[in-house]
């Protein structure tokens, strides 16, 4: 299997079903008052990030003095890894809640699942009550400078969410 570079993805296509799965999965998590992660997963063919799966690996939610949080042990991790290769698939989209507004916060920059450059991370608020394609979802791409927030045109450009074009990228 050859390398896939992320930086050379021009498009992210992610199917319905995966964002209904994705909805779902991140709502559950919000009525426990919990964030959480949910990526993914799929192919690269000719600049296009196909999603497969949205992939809830292992997680922990932490609700402490200062906010929340979600972290991924490193077996998870090692077996995400594992689950990747098995299934021939590249990961790259993160997507996780916050309980208000979408944003990266320091937590999110210094410690993301999605580490290759040009790589997603789509931040949902209020627990994904909206879901994905809600209103105030935030969109990061990863690069040489670190998670760098996408405006609504580029964000629309870049990832297509379901049968049309994105929808809820509302940043400007």
């Amino acid at each position: 299997m050859s390398a896939v570079l992320l930086a050379d993805v021009t498009r992210f296509v992610i199917p319905t079903d995966v964002i209904d799965s994705t909805d779902q999965e991140l709502r559950a998590a919000g009525r426990r008052r919990c964030e959480m992660f949910v990526l993914w997963t799929g192919h690269v063919s000719d600049g296009v990030f196909t999603a497969a799966t949205a992939y809830v690996p292992e997680q922990q939610a932490h609700q402490l003095s200062d906010g929340l949080c979600v972290t991924v042990s490193g077996s998870a991790l090692h077996g995400l890894n594992r689950w990747l290769y098995e299934q021939q698939q590249t990961l790259a989209v993160q997507v996780h809640t916050h309980p208000t507004d979408a944003y990266h916060s320091r937590t999110d920059d210094s410690y993301p699942i999605v580490t290759q450059r040009g790589g997603l991370s789509l931040v949902v608020p209020s627990f994904a009550t909206a879901g994905v394609r809600g209103p105030g979802t935030a969109l990061y791409r990863l690069n040489g400078r670190g998670w760098q927030r996408l405006r609504r045109r580029p964000a629309n450009r870049l990832l297509l969410l379901g049968s049309g074009a994105a929808r809820g990228m509302d940043q400007d």
